[in-house]
């Protein structure tokens, strides 16, 4: 929803600020939705969109672990073999 907002609307519309906004006051209990958090989402919806694998790796890892990775390495290929070294060292 957020990549489809801001196509539609473009980057300087605050799609994300006003999402945050609304997602709060909607769930006022729930944890994860400022605007950097909801920034991390938009990020881990594009470099996955297509990668059915992708998302079945990173599903078993911590959003911690998830965020770190595609904030450092820009490649999938590379950030797919992170992926799977880490799950098969365990992630700790």
């Amino acid at each position: 929803m957020i990549l489809d907002r801001q196509q539609r609307e473009g980057w300087g519309a605050k799609v994300i600020d006003r999402l945050s906004a609304d997602l709060r006051e909607a769930y006022p209990d729930m944890q994860g939705l400022s605007p950097r958090n909801l920034l991390h989402m938009r990020a881990f919806a594009a470099a996955y969109s297509e990668s059915r694998l992708g998302k079945q790796l990173v599903s078993q890892l911590p959003w911690g672990h998830v965020v770190r990775l595609l904030q450092r390495i820009k490649d999938q290929d590379i950030r797919h073999w992170y992926v799977r070294k880490t799950i098969e060292n365990g992630w700790s």
